[in-house]
């Protein structure tokens, strides 16, 4: 077997791990599984071939659902945590946009030399500040109390996605 066909079955049984960590698997369960993907892999591609032995496999994520029935019971710690950072990066983006758009309309509304302070719609509670000095002399921007929706939603979003209540729902039963 040459470097290419070990890689190309080396890529599938990575693709088969990521889909149990995904599903919840626990480490020492993902570890025999993916051992025996592995093996079993070789085994047919010395009898029938890479290319064959990777398509009766079928889909990795198939064959990861297959393979954990009982991992739906779970926390699912790695979405939780994907979509976390997913809910922080939006976070950041849109009161990124909102700086900037409340920027634009100080420098708009023609206010020289004077901090304005306001409040912008979603974000209740967060100050935003701007600051225009005369002759195009530059610009100051600066957003207060915005943390609470910096660690809050995603933490939420970890919640909801995560469940880890299932760990004590499962350990008392």
């Amino acid at each position: 077997m040459g470097i290419i066909d070990r890689l190309r079955i080396e890529d599938a049984v990575q693709r088969y791990d990521f889909w149990l960590e995904l599903r919840g698997a626990r480490g020492r369960q993902r570890r025999a599984l993916r051992r025996e993907l592995r093996a079993n892999l070789r085994d047919a591609a010395a009898d029938i071939g890479v290319t064959r032995a990777l398509f009766n496999i079928g889909s990795p994520k198939q064959l990861a659902w297959e393979m954990t029935p009982d991992a739906a019971s779970r926390p699912r710690w790695s979405m939780g945590a994907m979509w976390a950072s997913l809910a922080f990066g939006m976070v950041v983006f849109a009161v990124l946009l909102t700086s900037i758009s409340f920027t634009a309309g100080v420098e708009a509304s023609g206010v020289v030399g004077e901090t304005v302070r306001g409040f912008v719609f979603p974000w209740f509670g967060v100050d935003y500040m701007a600051r225009v000095e005369p002759g195009r002399g530059g610009l100051s921007v600066g957003v207060g109390n915005v943390q609470w929706y910096f660690l809050g939603i995603p933490l939420l979003t970890f919640l909801a996605v995560a469940r880890p209540w299932r760990a004590f729902a499962r350990t008392s039963s």
